[in-house]
């Protein structure tokens, strides 16, 4: 059914959902969006306009359940092993049950589900992800072309890119970098592994595209930290942005909650997933490497 997705479709699917709207295009780094209630972002985004819009729905574990209702079968490779394989494991209260609030916690604090929506034109600005977790992307209405770029080309990169239409002049050493380019249709799904670099472009409007992230299915590579693992490189990603909120003995917060003052943002990721959950679920992610890849790995594959 997701290939049928519509915008009025998804508006009464998860209007609740909370949008970054960008009203004049996402294509440089210094465009900031808006924050709307997805129900409000849809009319705004079908009246006629002069510039191309572009939205990124950041989806709680609600709007992920009422989703997933339309994916019959999962659309992901068994060799994924999505969050599904493992979150409800490790976040669980002392008393064994599954802790709900802290996987939507994570879910909104990590960008870990994402719903995008463009318009013909529209593109995200050349950039990697903040944490080394893998991601795939499925394709279900229009078209988008991609660039993809691999992290042991990062000295030749910059976020000021533009990948469509490079400008060697300024960027010389993009004309050297090892980077590939592919157009996805609907029905199509596109994966690349951690800290890739990535660029998009809207072909028809509108696009539509739903994505989320890997853990724990990689195999060691040599750029992504000293200990080779991308799932434990994923995890000091993770503890590095839980000091800045928590630390050990201490039972203030120390970070602001930016959600009580701009409804819409993100809030401060849950102690319990600091200092309980991550290290369960890091060693199911270690796991389940070892099992896919054998304990003993040859660095020299990115996958």
């Amino acid at each position: 059914r997701a290939s049928n997705w519509t915008l009025s479709y998804l508006k009464d699917k998860i209007p609740f959902e909370w949008v970054d709207y960008y009203p004049e295009n996402m294509a440089n780094v210094g465009n900031k969006p808006y924050l709307i209630r997805f129900g409000e972002t849809v009319p705004m985004f079908e009246q006629p306009s002069q510039h191309p819009r572009y939205m990124q729905i950041r989806l709680s574990l609600r709007g992920w359940n009422r989703l997933t209702k339309d994916f019959t079968p999962k659309p992901l490779p068994d060799v994924f092993w999505d969050d599904d394989g493992w979150i409800k494991q490790c976040m669980r209260t002392d008393s064994g049950k599954v802790d709900k609030p802290a996987i939507d916690n994570f879910f909104v604090t990590q960008q870990w589900k994402f719903l995008l929506i463009g318009e013909k034109g529209t593109t995200m600005f050349f950039h990697k992800d903040g944490t080394a977790a893998s991601s795939w992307q499925a394709q279900t209405v229009g078209q988008k072309k991609w660039t993809l770029c691999p992290n042991s080309e990062s000295h030749r990169l910059n976020e000021h890119i533009n990948t469509f239409n490079p400008d060697y002049k300024r960027f010389p050493d993009f004309a050297n970098a090892l980077c590939g380019q592919v157009t996805v249709s609907p029905g199509e799904l596109l994966y690349y592994p951690a800290y890739w670099w990535h660029q998009t472009l809207q072909l028809q409007t509108p696009s539509i595209a739903y994505t989320g992230a890997l853990v724990g299915v990689e195999k060691d590579r040599n750029d992504v930290g000293p200990t080779r693992k991308p799932h434990s490189a994923f995890l000091q990603d993770i503890l590095d942005k839980c000091s800045k909120c928590w630390k050990a003995g201490q039972q203030e917060r120390l970070c602001d909650d930016i959600s009580t003052k701009w409804p819409g943002a993100a809030p401060p990721i849950f102690r319990v997933t600091c200092e309980q959950y991550l290290q369960r679920c890091w060693k199911l992610w270690d796991e389940h490497v070892s099992a896919l890849h054998g304990k003993h790995q040859s660095p020299k594959s990115e996958l």
